[in-house]
C-alpha cells in the first residue's frame, strides 16, 4: 500500500507553494496525494440565511479545489495519483489532522505567506496550531516555491539536522524514509558551537582542544546515527558555529531540510525550539518538522 501526503490548499498563492511541494515528494516517492480545502462548518447556525451562506463556502472551497486541479494538470512530470476533497470543520488545522489519523498520512504540506516570517495555513493557523496534534510530519513550502521547484530526475538531496535528542532521532527516521522512498541523497548533519559555556581567560590552546573534542564526539554520534539507519546511506557534515546559522548556510543548496520540533510540551503539543523556529522561517528549501512521538518529554 503506498504511502499518503495532504496539501493545505486554499487557492491563494502561498497553497500553489504547497502543491508544488507535495507533487514533487509524490512523484517522487510514489505516495498519494491528497489535495484538502477546508472550509466553516455551520457558519451561521441553522437559520435560512446560514443555509445559504453554507453553500457558498462549500462553493468557495470547491472553487479553489478547481484551481488545485488546473495546477496539477499544468505542471507535467510523472503522473501521480491525487484526490480532492472539501471538507467543513471547524478549525482548518483540525480538519487536516482528522483526515491524516483516517489516512496515516505520512506528512501534511502547507505554504509560506509572502511575509516569510508567519506560516499560515488557510484561515491563519501558525506552526504551532498545524504541528500541535498533528499525527504526522508537517512540510512547509517557502514563498515562491512553485516557481523554483526542482524539475528532471536528480535525486533529490535531503538534510536532516542531528542533535543526538529524541527529537532529531525521530527526524533522522523520517528523512530516511523519504530518501529511501525517493532514491534521494542523505546528509546528516550538526553543528558544534565551541564557544557556548567557555569563560574567559583561557589559553588559546585550551579553546582549540576543547572545540575539537566537541567535533570528535559530534562526529563519533552521526556515525553512530549512520550505523543504524537500513536501505539508505548517508553523508555526514559536523559545522562549527552557532546552529541555527551554520545549518542555514549549509542547507542553501538542499532539496529538503528535516528537523525535529526542537521543544517539549503536554501530550502531543509541539513547542517549536529557537532552532527550529529559525531554519522554518528563513531557509531557503522547504522544510519538514517532525513532532515529537506521543508520550515523549510529557509533563508530569
Amino acid at each position: 500500500m503506498s504511502s499518503t501526503l495532504i496539501v493545505g490548499f486554499d487557492g491563494r498563492d502561498h497553497a500553489a507553494d504547497a502543491l508544488a511541494l507535495g507533487r514533487l515528494l509524490a512523484s517522487r516517492t510514489g505516495a498519494r496525494l491528497l489535495v484538502a480545502c477546508a472550509y466553516p462548518e455551520d457558519p451561521l447556525g441553522e437559520s435560512g440565511a446560514a443555509a445559504d451562506v453554507g453553500t457558498d463556502v462549500r462553493h468557495d472551497a470547491e472553487a479553489a479545489l478547481d484551481r488545485a486541479r488546473a495546477l496539477v494538470a499544468g505542471q507535467g512530470g510523472e503522473p501521480v495519483e491525487v484526490e480532492y476533497h472539501a471538507l467543513a470543520g471547524a478549525k482548518p488545522s483540525q480538519v487536516l489532522h482528522d483526515l491524516a489519523e483516517r489516512t496515516s498520512a505520512t506528512a501534511i504540506v502547507v505554504g509560506a505567506t509572502h511575509h516569510g516570517a508567519a506560516v499560515r495555513l488557510l484561515t491563519g493557523s501558525t506552526p504551532e496550531r498545524v504541528l500541535d496534534g498533528s499525527p504526522c510530519a508537517v512540510a512547509v513550502a517557502p514563498v515562491g516555491y512553485a516557481d523554483r521547484v526542482p524539475t528532471g530526475t536528480a535525486p533529490l538531496r535531503i538534510a536532516v539536522a542531528f542533535d543526538d535528542s529524541p527529537e532529531a532521532d525521530q527526524a533522522l527516521d523520517v528523512a530516511a524514509g523519504l530518501a529511501r522512498a525517493a532514491g534521494g541523497r542523505l546528509r546528516i548533519v550538526t553543528a558544534v558551537n565551541g564557544a557556548v559555556g567557555l569563560y574567559p581567560p583561557l589559553d588559546p590552546s585550551a579553546y582549540a582542544e576543547i572545540a575539537e573534542i566537541a567535533r570528535t564526539s559530534a562526529r563519533d554520534r552521526l556515525d553512530a546515527a549512520v550505523a543504524r539507519l537500513e536501505g539508505v546511506e548517508a553523508d555526514v557534515a559536523v559545522l562549527d558555529g552557532e546552529p541555527a546559522v551554520v545549518l542555514l548556510e549549509d542547507a542553501q543548496d538542499d532539496d529538503l531540510l528535516v528537523t525535529g520540533s526542537g521543544g517539549k510540551g503536554p501530550f502531543r503539543r509541539v513547542l517549536m525550539g529557537s532552532v527550529s523556529r529559525t531554519l522554518l522561517r528563513e531557509a531557503a528549501c522547504p522544510v519538514v518538522i517532525v513532532p515529537r512521538a506521543d508520550g515523549e518529554g510529557a509533563s508530569s
